[in-house]
């Protein structure tokens, strides 16, 4: 069941001042854009009016998701701020009478509504604006970067002791005793981080050896594991019994993986984080950050500086493989291709300005790799693609604010489906602020 948002004013707000709870500017806009009715359609959809306790309805959790990415704050904290603040808690259409959602009621409603209502959520803000010409997208432009995930930097033998507890751990909360190696594991883990003050060969040898060592501590929990699971009940709570299987999992991959770099063997998707398994070491060239971990953000931005279209991919592309893919999903959420298009060199190809002109574009501003004849110098030399190119810098200006004020710099959800409603919310609050 759902309880109908409303503003209607409790008793006690009567007796306060109208000016303590004035919205500013950019939060009447907001309120303004959020009460569209099919932005709200989605959420609503998923629970029954006539079934279970009153909910929170979805204008508030959407107005309270807002404030949370505006401003960066966390769960916890974007509840006490509008528990306390008579303007956000008037702006998320709570009155004094009113119980504020609290943290992990927000974090609930994350995982029940998923990354695919927040995707169409952002692609219906998208239509809603090209619709009441609020936005006229005829230039995009587009780049990538990475998504960073909030994990330590990565050791096989760290990875390895936190798949021994954790194993270790679940098997006794379901009553199955296993012989545990975490002291072990975490004694050689102590001991490679004495290791750093030694010589580079000294310090590489004797990593291989306390790696060997823990590979097979890992290997004789994990066998120790699969005979637990075969002796499982029935009654065992089946949540419990699912998380031993993903982790045994997981774990046979880590042990395999682990052989194959004693063996030499190249690992072309490594797994570095055994919490967040499908991040991956990512190399964008930074001289401060020379290999990051996480995932990589496509985006696609128009000239008035919203976010058109975003993708999520685990690990690192090739860029020139997913510009045709954005641009087409571009125009399914504009309903028309753009006329102008800038990116960097990294999205160059012959085919890819092919397959653009075919799609409807008209100029293309990519500078070619590699060295030029004298027609592509003229061509790269004319006016509207110098313009293209300064324009394309500014999306890393947008890149840049994402990160610093929007909650995008370190993404502190775990897993692919958590990672795409954090980046979702993250770039719909940034559109919404865009339109203040």
């Amino acid at each position: 069941m759902r309880r109908a948002i409303s503003q209607q004013m409790s008793f006690g707000d009567g007796f306060i001042d109208p000016s303590l709870y004035q919205l500013d500017e950019e939060l009447k806009k907001v309120d303004e854009l959020l009460s569209q009715g099919p932005l709200l359609k989605p959420f609503e959809a998923l629970f029954d009016e006539n079934m279970g306790r009153p909910g929170t309805p979805a204008g508030i959790y959407l107005r309270m998701m807002y404030l949370k990415f505006r401003w960066g704050l966390s769960y916890e904290e974007v509840e006490i701020e509008v528990r306390e603040r008579l303007p956000w808690r008037y702006f998320c259409h709570l009155s004094l009478m009113d119980t504020v959602p609290d943290a992990t009621t927000l974090i609930k409603l994350n995982q029940r509504f998923g990354q695919e209502r927040v995707t169409n959520l952002n692609k219906q803000l998208v239509g809603h604006l090209v619709k009441d010409r609020a936005i006229k997208p005829r230039r995009i432009r587009i780049d990538s970067t990475t998504l960073e995930a909030h994990i330590a930097y990565p050791t096989d033998i760290g990875i390895l002791h936190q798949a021994v507890r954790t194993l270790s751990r679940t098997a006794s909360s379901l009553g199955q005793k296993i012989v545990s190696h975490v002291r072990a594991t975490k004694k050689a883990l102590a001991r490679w981080g004495a290791s750093s003050k030694a010589k580079p060969k000294e310090r590489k040898a004797q990593g291989k050896k306390i790696l060997k060592k823990v590979a097979q501590l890992a290997t004789d929990t994990l066998a120790q594991s699969r005979q637990a699971f075969k002796q499982l009940s029935a009654t065992a709570p089946s949540q419990l019994r699912q998380e031993f299987s993903q982790t045994i999992e997981l774990t046979a991959k880590l042990v395999q993986q682990t052989q194959d770099k004693l063996a030499g063997k190249p690992i072309p998707q490594r797994i570095v984080s055994f919490f967040d398994p499908e991040a991956r070491a990512i190399v964008k060239g930074k001289l401060d950050k020379p290999v990051e971990f996480g995932r990589t953000l496509q985006l696609v931005q128009d000239d008035s500086g919203v976010i058109v279209h975003y993708e999520i991919h685990r690990g690192n592309p090739s860029d020139k493989t997913e510009l045709i893919s954005l641009v087409r999903q571009t125009k399914k959420v504009l309903k028309q291709a753009p006329r102008e298009l800038a990116t960097d060199r990294g999205y160059y190809s012959s085919e890819n300005l092919n397959k653009l002109s075919r799609l409807g574009v008209r100029r293309v501003g990519i500078p070619k790799i590699g060295r030029l004849s004298r027609t592509e110098k003229r061509h790269q030399h004319r006016r509207w693609f110098k313009e293209l190119q300064r324009f394309r810098c500014g999306i890393e200006a947008g890149i840049s604010l994402l990160k610093r004020r929007f909650s995008l710099g370190r993404v502190l959800a775990k897993g692919s489906p958590a990672t795409a409603v954090w980046t979702g919310f993250a770039i719909f609050a940034f559109n919404l602020w865009q339109q203040t």
